[in-house]
């Protein structure tokens, strides 16, 4: 990944991106296999959302403080994670009367989001503080009360899988009633979290950086 247009965006090569690709199809088989050995229940299905996203989607984030990118016009916010639209995506494939039969289910979409860094200057391949990134990001739609570990069961699988360790998330986001984060080589990966945002149950979210993940496998490999 090289510096394109600024020190905040980056230009992809073709190695990069075949890896890349290659996780987006690797993930979602590790994730799925670790919660159905856990859960047999458990369904999974991708979806794709707008990333212009509405501002009434991003409400939390507006009263936060979280530093979006926009207003874009009347439209909306560049979206600063996919889970606003894996909710609306959820939400459209199941009618509200019959969603407690489909739970536990996990919809996930992978594409580019979008952060107001405030010092551009800490974009290099060790940090990978960017403007726009990719991310992966896994949204469990559970029954409330669920004190299953979805989060453990899945972090535990891709630490085994591609390495590093589990730590407590300094802070909490506003949505979340516990963050775990996945590490490797002292570089947060992936942010992992119990949403309360959504008041039907419980989402057990896994939201990896893949910028991050791509950059620090390919070092690896590098450095052998």
């Amino acid at each position: 990944m090289k510096t394109c247009y600024s020190n905040a965006t980056v230009m992809w090569n073709e190695a990069e991106i075949i890896r890349r690709e290659n996780l987006v199809r690797e993930i979602p088989i590790v994730l799925l296999n670790a919660w159905t050995e856990l859960n047999p229940a458990v369904r999974m299905e991708r979806c794709e959302t707008p990333i212009l996203t509405p501002a009434d989607k991003l409400q939390g984030h507006l009263e936060t403080g979280f530093s979006l990118i926009g207003p874009c016009g009347s439209r909306g916010y560049l979206r600063p994670e996919t889970t606003a639209g894996t909710y609306e995506a959820f939400a459209m494939r199941f009618e509200s009367a019959a969603l407690k039969k489909r739970l536990p289910f996990c919809m996930w979409q992978v594409g580019c989001s979008f952060r107001d860094e405030r010092n551009a200057d800490t974009m290099r391949a060790s940090k990978l503080r960017l403007v726009q990134f990719y991310q992966i990001e896994f949204q469990l739609f559970a029954s409330a009360g669920s004190q299953a570990p979805y989060l453990e069961t899945a972090l535990t699988a891709l630490v085994k899988h591609y390495g590093g360790e589990v730590v407590k998330a300094d802070e909490l986001p506003h949505y979340s009633a516990l963050t775990l984060d996945w590490q490797i080589d002292g570089l947060e990966v992936a942010g992992c979290s119990v949403r309360k945002d959504w008041p039907p149950g419980i989402v057990f979210e896994v939201a990896i950086g893949l910028d991050r993940l791509v950059a620090l496998q390919l070092e690896r490999m590098t450095n052998r």
